[in-house]
């Protein structure tokens, strides 16, 4: 069973990447349009999260923390978005995910947690290979620096939600989890339609992408409960290995079947090393 929500939640990352990454560079063409369209998937989302909080108490230090979560989560949602947008879906993928080296750094100095100096080299690695899945092919034009910045804002932000959600689970208030993430999410919610509000939009959204929208908002519910379920059961260095290296090499496949991505040779090297590099830190 563990086996099966594990494929479930990994697969339920790589479906969204593939959902942003589609919607991304063929349908929101206006700035509103992704506001739009994080908007309804935060809404659903935030309404699993909603019934599964049902019975939860909650107090002023889980809502405190759960808006800036929100607030984090809008930004990193927004700028991955904008990423893909803008770039290569297999390199951009492989960016974010490297900023698990956020939290894994945050445990050693804020929580006392160990930090291995091989967990240190491998870190070094990954930095390496993302470098090197940034080479072009001779028919390509140099890095985008506007798709690059992207990249590291949604770096910085998805590690910051790793730091929050350590820094709720480490407190008395670790059993708020639920009520936590549904706060956050109806935060999302408000900072989209403020952003989309001044942005000039309107609400409507066409059905195709309202619907994609849609169910990216439950691959968002899916994998953060299957995650949290699952990183109680399955030991830290399976399981960590398992989610990150799973979704990078799978969401690689995608880009290139679905996609048609091309990858050079270092590329393919910079992207198998960062997979390896992201299971060393997870495991040492």
């Amino acid at each position: 069973m563990n086996s099966l929500l594990l494929a479930v939640s990994i697969s339920s990352v790589v479906l969204q990447n593939a959902v942003f990454n589609k919607v991304s560079k063929e349908k929101l063409k206006e700035k509103s349009d992704i506001y739009k369209f994080n908007l309804y998937t935060y809404l659903v989302a935030f309404a699993l999260f909603l019934i599964s909080a049902l019975g939860e108490s909650i107090s002023f230090y889980t809502v405190a923390l759960a808006v800036v979560f929100g607030l984090t989560t809008f930004v990193s949602y927004l700028f991955k978005m904008r990423a893909l947008a803008s770039g290569p879906m297999h390199i951009t993928i492989l960016i974010t995910t490297a900023s698990m080296i956020i939290p894994a750094l945050s445990g050693a100095v804020m929580f006392g947690e160990s930090f291995s100096f091989l967990k240190g080299v491998a870190i070094i690695f990954l930095i390496f290979f993302i470098f090197l899945s940034n080479s072009k092919n001779k028919s390509e034009k140099g890095i985008e620096k506007m798709w690059l910045m992207y990249c590291l804002i949604t770096f910085v932000a998805q590690g910051t939600i790793g730091v929050l959600q350590k820094i709720h689970q480490a407190s008395a208030h670790k059993n708020e989890l639920g009520v936590f993430l549904a706060v956050s999410f109806i935060c999302s919610v408000i900072f989209s339609s403020i952003m989309n509000k001044k942005s000039g939009g309107s609400f409507h959204l066409e059905k195709s992408s309202f619907l994609m929208a849609c169910f990216c908002g439950i691959c968002t519910f899916t994998m953060n409960f299957l995650n949290l379920k699952l990183s109680g059961i399955i030991p830290s260095q399976i399981f960590f290995p398992l989610v990150n290296g799973g979704a990078i090499i799978l969401t690689a496949l995608v880009s290139v079947v679905v996609f048609k991505e091309k990858l050079n040779i270092k590329q393919l090297a910079g992207l198998i090393g960062g997979i390896l590099s992201l299971i060393a830190i997870c495991i040492l």
